[in-house]
């Protein structure tokens, strides 16, 4: 048997951001306003990147922005044609993953605080449309695996207390991005309703492409706090060593 060996030119990251519309009269909910459910709700679309570790996950990498697919409901006939199409865009890069890796590696989506806001979203979204049954909903969800970028900065912070608590877009940008700050999403509403389409579009790409940003930098902070790590391991033995003799 051949030992197994992950294919990174075969794995991908989907790094991606999606926008909602909430009409006035629902708008002075607390939290959250967006229900997938709600009729009177709008799902508006996002971007996605599929970024292959090869390629596109360091510092040297070029042209990312190109592999940029946005899908925004103003350009399909309805919510469920424009679902249709992230679901096969979706699908389609779950596929190269799993049969490259006869199904034990799983492609990774990833955003900043998408594990309580776009991922359960999308898949009601593609249960309330009959896209996918419940059951099917399931498997395929399950078929993905989530880094919440919101989750994997907190131990980039000093956190002063017991109590760890993912960071917000805005705090994250501060200290990877200095400068970069993204007004509420809620301005998404007043964009729509002006019919601002191409703010709307070139605001979501800009925080797929500060997503990655992040996900890199973050990355080199935790090959940094190894080398800090190892070099304490080094350090302990040494002084064991001198105590000994």
């Amino acid at each position: 048997m051949k030992p197994f060996r992950i294919k990174l030119g075969k794995c991908r990251v989907i790094f991606f951001d999606l926008e909602f519309y909430v009409p006035e009269k629902e708008r002075d909910k607390t939290g959250f306003c967006y229900n997938p459910w709600d009729k009177s709700c709008k799902f508006l679309g996002g971007s996605f990147l599929a970024a292959n570790p090869d390629k596109d996950l360091s510092n040297t990498s070029r042209n990312i922005e190109k592999k940029v697919q946005s899908l925004w409901l103003w350009n399909y006939k309805s919510e469920r044609e424009l679902l249709e199409k992230i679901y096969q865009l979706l699908k389609s890069t779950s596929d190269i993953v799993r049969e490259a890796h006869d199904g034990k590696v799983s492609p990774i989506l990833c955003g900043i605080g998408i594990t309580s806001s776009d991922i359960p979203i999308l898949f009601d979204l593609f249960k309330r449309y009959q896209i996918l049954t419940n059951k099917e909903a399931f498997y395929f969800q399950n078929g993905f695996r989530v880094i919440d970028i919101s989750q994997l900065s907190i131990a980039t912070f000093n956190n002063g207390t017991d109590f760890l608590y993912p960071k917000t877009k805005n705090l994250i940008l501060k200290k990877y991005m200095p400068g970069k700050k993204f007004e509420n999403g809620k301005k998404v509403w007043d964009m729509y309703d002006s019919k601002a389409f191409n703010i709307i579009e070139s605001r979501v790409i800009d925080e797929v492409m500060c997503t990655h940003e992040c996900y890199i930098k973050i990355l080199s902070d935790i090959r940094k706090f190894k080398i800090l790590e190892s070099n304490d391991k080094k350090q302990k033995k040494l002084l064991a060593k001198q105590t000994q003799e």
